[in-house]
Parts: structure tokens; sequence; C-alpha cells
């Protein structure tokens, strides 16, 4: 009996010795794995911190540093972008302020309004009609606008930007379903800059969607947005 005691408390001694250290290991391993994203595309993310006042992401590419910083209770959201040598370019503090865009012009008040879908008056179409023209209103981002009559000149770059602004707005309808509203103002907050960099945006993203929703509408809402971009510079009037 007391050897079979003994023998016991070796093995014991042993499994604690051997297991123990391995659990350890493995719990390191996916502590890390959690902390670090890897995109479809190959993009790799680091959550640097999750707790309850904020979430911090940080993204790089081949020229930049990306960390974002969302502050829970206020939905505001910061940036600093950095050089590959880590020496801050630039810090930017965004609020989920969305702006209004450019008045229409009298005319295209005075018509009757036909067709439109936006995020507010901040970026989509809209199109009126007066005395047997179409008049567009076509808002980029906040304050970048044009309105120009519909002619054969320009009708294919309008129909062109109409379809862009209706794939972004479909895949932020997604993303809708999937996260809710309360923080769809900072969503799209990430993509009406002047230059969108898909490596800002996703970091952006990480701090408030999944992995999965970043990839998949957050990215299909980018590549619209930069089809609205370039069918929005070649609209003439």
């Amino acid at each position: 009996m007391k050897i079979t005691k003994i023998l016991l408390s070796t093995f014991m001694a042993l499994f604690a010795m051997i297991v123990v250290p391995l659990f350890h290991v493995h719990a390191e391993e996916t502590v890390s794995l959690e902390n670090e994203i890897v995109l479809e595309d190959g993009i790799t993310a680091k959550i640097l911190v999750d707790n309850r006042e904020i979430k911090s992401v940080e993204t790089k590419d081949d020229k930049n540093i990306y960390v974002a910083t969302y502050y829970k209770k206020t939905d505001e959201m910061k940036y600093e972008t950095y050089d590959l040598e880590r020496n801050l370019i630039i810090e930017e503090l965004m609020t989920d302020d969305l702006q209004s865009a450019a008045s229409l012009q009298t005319q295209a008040n005075n018509g009757t309004l036909i067709r439109s879908k936006s995020l507010g008056d901040s970026y989509g179409y809209w199109v009126y009609s007066y005395n047997g023209d179409y008049i567009w209103l076509t808002t980029l981002r906040p304050t970048v606008s044009k309105n120009p009559v519909e002619k054969s000149t320009n009708a294919s770059a309008l129909n062109s930007y109409k379809l862009s602004v209706d794939r972004f707005m479909a895949s932020k309808d997604q993303a809708v379903v999937k996260v809710g509203t309360g923080i769809l103002s900072t969503i799209t907050l990430l993509y009406l800059v002047p230059e969108p960099v898909w490596t800002k945006v996703v970091a952006g993203l990480l701090t408030i969607v999944s992995s999965a929703i970043a990839y998949a509408e957050g990215k299909a809402m980018y590549d619209a947005y930069l089809d609205s971009g370039y069918f929005y510079g070649r609209i003439t009037f």
C-alpha cells in the first residue's frame, strides 16, 4: 500500500511538472494570437489596448504605421500616423459629427426629387427633375460637391458614380445589421477623407468591429468609396 501511494505521488508530481508548463505556453500563445489579427489581404493588425475605456489597434504598411484609439464612452477616435522608424507624423482626433455638404442650388431646390441615396448630407447623390432636365447633386464628402445638369457627355460618369454609392450603402447596411447603428457615423467618418488608405481605415474599423466585418463589409465600403472618388473626378458640367 505504501509503495502504491509513493508511486501515485511520484506520478502526480511528474504530471504537474509536464502539464502545467505546457498549459502556460499554450496560454501565452493564445494571448499573442488574440492580440494579433491577420486579414485575408495580408495586413497584420495588433491590438495594443482593450479595456472599458479605450481600444487601440496598430496596423502597418510599407510606408507608415497607424495607431487608432477608440474612446468607448465618447465615441471619439484618435489616429496617430508614424513613419516606419516610429517618428510621429500627425495626430488626428475624429468625432461622430458629420458636417453638411454644400447647399443645393436654387434650380435643384425648385425641382422635383426623383432619386437619391446618401449618408446624411455628407456623401451620396440626389437627382432632381427640373424643366425637362435632370439635375444632380453629387457629394463625395462634406463641402466637396458638384451640381451638374445631366448631358450625354457626363451621363456615364454620373451613373457610374451612382452605382459606386449604391454599393457603398449596401455594404454599410450589411454592417449595420451586424453591429447596429450606434457607431455608424464613427465608421463612416473613416472613409470620408481626401485620400483614404486601407491600412489606416482598417485600424479604425478594428477598434469597433470584428475582423470578419472589417474585411468583408469594411473592405467593400472602402473599394466602393475609391470608385466614387474616381467617377466623381470624371463628372463634367
